[in-house]
């Protein structure tokens, strides 16, 4: 632990209130809920001011989505980007998870154009030009 990285800070501070072998686990998910929370704050800025009311709903429904995915993307992304530690990623990760707010439909229909158009071009498909 001699990095000074969000998950490393909370982990400190964690074992101070909780003990070193509750440290390991509150500590990474005290993380997410902070980065997912700042995260969902900023898509709550980008809803309809009447929609707001269902701000406490909003938030748990982002932050739940965040700590159920989280961990999981960051070792995804860590393995494919070639990182042996991951901890570090969980708090942009988490920020990300929140942040995209509503707009989950709309990102995963822009990744799967983005995909369906390079497995087109490596399949040798011209895309229906002619």
């Amino acid at each position: 632990m001699n990095q000074l990285e969000p998950t490393n800070v909370a982990i400190a501070l964690a074992s101070v209130l909780f003990g070193p072998a509750l440290a390991g686990v509150i500590g990474p998910y005290a993380v997410i809920l902070i980065a997912s929370t700042v995260g969902a704050a900023w898509a709550l800025g980008r809803r309809d001011p009447s929609a707001r009311l269902g701000a406490a709903g909003y938030f748990l429904r982002l932050n739940a989505t965040a700590l159920l995915i989280t961990a999981g993307l960051s070792t995804l992304a860590g393995g494919w980007l070639g990182f042996e530690e991951t901890n570090w990623m969980l708090a942009p990760i988490a920020l990300l998870v929140g942040g995209i707010g509503d707009d989950w439909p709309r990102l995963a229909r822009w990744v799967f154009e983005r995909l369906g158009r390079i497995l087109e071009r490596r399949a040798g498909g011209d895309g229906g030009a002619t």
